[in-house]
């Protein structure tokens, strides 16, 4: 499985495209400003998502749950300059992670995972993920709605 998911968020009408995955961080911007080049999309209308799905330091027993599985997505929303680059967006405030527990992983095949990755990014482009500062932030919320 991938690292990095890019996609084009639409911003109109809110309709969510996969570009690209990679690796690397570096390889799948590249990638996706090759093809918003090629598009020659109107760059005010569209704004760029990158997921970064990666493994992390999980203890289950631990008394105080800041984390809550051993898989953390990260969304990083970014801008398409007028040249047709991408710059992150560094004014973006929303909630921008999410993890994937466990019980999800054992109930589920990890590639069932990205399915989900397009209703992250809706739910992440609108702010509807959690916001509350100690709040369980994972995949459940997904699955729910």
């Amino acid at each position: 499985m991938d690292k990095y998911y890019v996609y084009l968020l639409k911003k109109s009408d809110s309709s969510i495209k996969r570009i690209t995955n990679s690796n690397t961080k570096t390889e799948a911007l590249k990638l996706s400003k090759e093809y918003i080049k090629s598009k020659n999309n109107n760059n005010d209308l569209y704004d760029c998502v990158l997921i970064k799905y990666e493994k992390i330091k999980y203890n289950e027993s631990q008394p105080i749950k800041m984390v809550y599985g051993p898989i953390k997505i990260t969304v990083s929303f970014y801008k398409i300059t007028k040249r047709q680059s991408i710059k992150e967006n560094k004014d973006d405030n929303r909630n921008n992670h999410l993890f994937i527990t466990k019980k999800f992983l054992e109930k589920n095949n990890k590639n069932i995972i990205i399915k989900y990755l397009k209703k992250i990014v809706e739910y992440a482009s609108k702010n509807k993920l959690e916001k509350r500062l100690l709040a369980p932030k994972t995949i459940d919320q997904i699955k729910k709605i």
